[in-house]
């Protein structure tokens, strides 16, 4: 994960569905998921499209809100670039949006459920627990991060595991996720937690867990990719690394996906496209000046790490998800209990928006109808 897991405000205003939402098989034109205005939408029970024909692709640019405000809770370059690239590529005029307005908020799942945001980019985990806990029209829309890059970066003189022994380790708080996948990561390399290390709790995001392993206030500590380099300049080294398949960040609505979703199915086409096109490799260059000229600081150190942050599966280049995945995800975050027990993501996903900008773009469906 990008960032520790944060505790849920109990934020939330009372929404009133704006009628029932149309059901998918019938009109995937507009149509949101079915389900009555006094329950939570769910995609199980809603009478999904039944192949891929009953799609439509097709969208109304009569239909789509011309000014968007959207939350995004991370300040690093790689997750505003979607939508900064489909400006400048002028993605978003072709799909009916004139101008999308970027708000970055530590936790923007409050003003999106107030109405003051029409989308968030948040956590996966959080935004479904949000839903839940909310009891209002907040869904899940796309992965926008699938890949989880479980690193453990180390200071001067540690070259093995063996070297650990007695030393400080931290993936951030206690009970957050980046603290237990570090835990994991160390097992899997044969060091136990608590035993052969240290594990301590520390407040902050990757970046402030990367300058503590560089002034040594911790020997080691759970980093991002784009760090590598940076404590490699710095004496370091990257002692342990795996990247696993998690859709761990992604796009949410709320009255936004109720009062037009013809609005939410224009904003994931042209977001969807400009990541094609950033996921392609020969536009690096491209990307990163489009990014430098809206003012965003990409050393060259950051900038080395685009090919892995921006790998089609792991900045995920449909925006879409195996089920099992998010299964397991949710499955572990009920254990970290970041995320309510009993909650089934299904009944707090809207994928129909998904598939719809899936299909504008000539994209397959994913995840595949069969398997929703």
């Amino acid at each position: 994960m990008n960032r520790f897991t944060r505790r849920i405000g109990a934020a939330g205003v009372s929404l009133l569905l704006a009628g029932s939402l149309a059901g998918c098989g019938g009109d995937s034109g507009g149509g949101g998921a079915g389900g009555a205005s006094s329950g939570p939408m769910d995609a199980t029970k809603a009478g999904l499209p039944k192949s891929a024909d009953d799609v439509s692709g097709t969208i109304d640019k009569t239909k789509v809100k011309k000014s968007l405000v959207v939350g995004v809770d991370n300040p690093y370059y790689l997750f505003h670039h979607d939508i900064d690239v489909a400006l400048a590529k002028g993605y978003f005029k072709e799909f009916g949006i004139d101008s999308v307005d970027i708000k970055t908020i530590e936790d923007p799942l409050p003003p999106l459920i107030g109405g003051s945001l029409d989308l968030a980019l948040y956590d996966t985990d959080t935004a479904i627990a949000a839903a839940k806990k909310s009891g209002q029209g907040l869904r899940f829309l796309s992965v926008y991060l699938g890949g989880e890059a479980n690193v453990l970066g180390v200071g001067k003189g540690i070259n093995t595991g063996a070297d650990l022994k007695g030393k400080t380790i931290t993936g951030g708080q206690f009970g957050s996720r980046n603290d237990a996948i570090i835990r994991q990561l160390l097992r899997d390399n044969g060091v136990e937690p608590d035993r052969d290390v240290k594990i301590v709790s520390t407040g902050g995001q990757s970046n402030e867990r990367l300058q503590s392993v560089i002034a040594g206030t911790v020997d080691g500590a759970s980093i991002q990719l784009r760090h590598r380099t940076v404590l490699e300049k710095a004496g370091g080294k990257v002692l342990f690394e795996e990247t696993r398949e998690v859709p761990q960040s992604g796009w949410s609505a709320n009255k936004l996906l109720q009062e037009s979703p013809e609005t939410v199915t224009a904003f994931l086409a042209a977001t969807l496209k400009a990541r094609q096109f950033i996921t392609d490799q020969a536009n690096k260059d491209e990307v990163l000046t489009i990014m430098r000229d809206k003012k965003f600081e990409i050393p060259t150190e950051y900038a080395d790490a685009y090919a892995a942050e921006n790998a089609p599966d792991y900045h995920v280049s449909d925006g879409g998800f195996k089920p099992a995945d998010m299964d397991k995800f949710i499955s572990d975050q009920i254990t970290y209990k970041t995320v309510p027990e009993g909650t089934d993501w299904r009944q707090y996903t809207y994928l129909l928006p998904l598939w719809r900008a899936q299909k504008a773009l000539g994209l397959p469906l994913n995840p595949a109808l069969a398997d929703m």
